[in-house]
């Protein structure tokens, strides 16, 4: 391997363990692999910044979740980046269905040491909203 394959190789592993923080709805798992200044956007919605605003609206979403599960269909590296196309499912009353199922593709840019500096989300957000996804609003 090249050192720009060790880079990649280690930018996708943190991107993978940001990811199943949320499969297993754990905030610390998450803010283990972001930078105290990460920028979190939603698209269309305004940017997140900060670790401690990211914690906030990670920890909101989490709160009402039963269960959620980040499927990845594809994951790869380039450089400091890693895209996700993923389906993101949420289980929002206990049901033990999937309520949201939620096409989603997923920018992550990283630091030289590896940590997640920017995470921009692009997915149909009044899906999002219709199908019982808390507000992504601070």
């Amino acid at each position: 391997m090249t050192k720009q394959d060790d880079r990649i190789a280690r930018n996708e592993a943190a991107v993978r363990a940001f990811l199943k923080g949320w499969d297993d709805l754990d905030v610390d798992a998450c803010m283990a692999q972001i930078t105290e200044d990460m920028c979190y956007l939603n698209q269309p919605l305004e940017a997140i910044r900060g670790k401690d605003n990211v914690r906030k609206m990670i920890a909101s979403i989490f709160a009402p979740a039963k269960r959620c599960k980040f499927e990845l269909k594809n994951l790869f590296g380039h450089e400091n980046k890693v895209i996700t196309e993923r389906v993101d499912r949420w289980d929002w009353t206990g049901s033990g269905t999937w309520e949201l199922e939620l096409k989603v593709c997923g920018m992550f840019e990283l630091t030289e040491n590896g940590k997640i500096i920017e995470w921009r989300e692009y997915y149909d957000n009044e899906d999002w909203t219709k199908k019982g996804g808390p507000s992504l609003v601070l």
